[in-house]
């Protein structure tokens, strides 16, 4: 399921302000009789939601196939790459590569300074 935004429907029984102004007295008073375990898993409710939320998704943006929210994120690095690009450059160690000063590839850079440190381009 790709996640999708929060309406107000999905959160108007989670919210606060949907219980009961007198949540432990009984029916005849304005309340519902709630026990301490069901008023705590009220106040949670809202928390908890969006959590499950936020980590749905993390795990869109992470997912692995070209449907994943990371594969439509443009990073600006160069024309087409995305940041499903940019996360598979991180694991395989070639953002060096995509990293460039001044036209020059950070690993490109390093590789001469390696070279130099190791009396190679003295």
């Amino acid at each position: 399921m790709k996640a999708t935004a929060i309406t107000d429907a999905e959160i108007a029984d989670k919210l606060v302000a949907s219980l009961p102004t007198r949540p432990t007295a009984p029916a005849a008073f304005g309340g519902r009789g709630y026990s301490a375990k069901e008023m705590k898993e009220a106040f949670d409710a809202l928390p908890l939601f969006i959590r499950d939320r936020l980590n749905l998704l993390l795990e869109n943006i992470e997912s692995e196939g070209t449907d994943s929210i990371a594969h439509s994120i443009p990073t600006g690095i160069r024309t087409g790459h995305t940041l499903a690009d940019l996360f598979e450059e991180i694991r395989s160690g070639a953002i060096l590569s995509s990293i460039t000063v001044n036209g020059e590839s950070f690993y490109s850079i390093m590789s001469r300074i390696k070279a130099h440190l190791d009396g190679e381009g003295v």
